[in-house]
């Protein structure tokens, strides 16, 4: 929903600043438009940065024997390594495993 806002934003941004520019007014067109394009672009790129984890049992990841309880949450934590690209990934562990 923020995201759509940001974009619909953006939008009337950029076509402020082309109607402005059409009228003869660039100086005050041109800080519209450039703010319209840095929001829809920084929107749509910043999707990209929050792809979804992987499975945990995906291919590629293993288990470690590191366990520990998470002093924000108070859970057990479980953590699992994937070799092929150094990440690290911190599951809660199933309670029958206490």
């Amino acid at each position: 929903m923020l995201r759509a806002t940001v974009i619909v934003f953006a939008l009337g941004c950029i076509a402020g600043g082309l109607v402005m520019l059409a009228r003869g007014q660039g100086s005050n067109a041109a800080p519209l438009f450039i703010i319209g394009v840095l929001f829809a672009l920084g929107t749509i790129f910043e999707a990209r940065r929050y792809r979804p984890k992987p499975e945990p049992d995906a291919a590629g990841w293993e288990k470690t024997s590191e366990r520990f309880v998470d002093p924000s949450t108070g859970k057990l934590t479980e953590v699992r390594y994937n070799p092929q690209t150094g990440e690290r990934e911190y599951l809660d562990a199933p309670l029958s495993k206490l």
